[in-house]
């Protein structure tokens, strides 16, 4: 599915239904190539734009995941300071505790949680459109902290009345393939875009 493709799918009044998906779960994947990662960041705002206009007049949250992981921690105490700075002051003297750190800070319920109240904020303050997209990229920056099956999984139960479409950086063959190189859990739950 080409981006034109992902455009006219989110613009059919059909598919902008909630309810309307494989066994009414509002998740999907849009896979592309690794390599066209700053072109496809650039069309998602354009997308955004586009269905934001008076004749779509669509709601579009776009986020980057790895980005809200960071606004995360520097609202997390660690003592005194945020855990982003405490993290930044250790990583050189304890690489490894850090990246272990991050990974259980990234799958947290309190980071899926205050990821959930942030979507939710959006949408209150946005009252002009009833239709709700969330565009969720920066996975392959947040790996290999948060892989997006894991996000998936953890963040399911969150998804009401709006449509998630996860941006994913790889290739779909058995699995979903990170990079076209990492394998990743399949993650059932979501719709393939390509297939619709």
């Amino acid at each position: 599915m080409t981006i034109t493709e992902l455009y006219n799918q989110l613009a059919d009044k059909d598919f902008q239904n909630p309810m309307t998906g494989n066994l009414f779960f509002p998740a999907y994947m849009y896979v592309y190539d690794p390599t066209e990662e700053y072109q496809i960041q650039k069309e998602i705002l354009y997308i955004k734009e586009r269905l934001h206009r008076p004749d779509n007049y669509l709601n579009v949250l776009v986020l980057d995941i790895f980005q809200e992981l960071l606004t995360f921690l520097q609202q997390e105490r660690f003592g005194k300071v945020s855990k982003y700075d405490f993290y930044l002051e250790q990583e050189p003297l304890k690489s490894d505790k850090v990246a272990l750190f991050l990974k259980q800070d990234a799958n947290s319920t309190a980071f899926f949680e205050w990821l959930h109240q942030r979507i939710q904020k959006h949408f209150r303050e946005s009252v002009d459109a009833e239709v709700a997209y969330v565009f969720m990229m920066g996975f392959g920056a947040i790996f290999p902290y948060l892989r997006a099956s894991k996000f998936m999984n953890n963040f399911e139960k969150y998804i009401q009345k709006y449509k998630i479409i996860l941006f994913y950086p790889g290739e779909v063959k058995e699995n979903y393939n990170l990079f076209k190189l990492l394998n990743d859990e399949n993650l059932y739950r979501a719709i393939h875009l390509i297939n619709q």
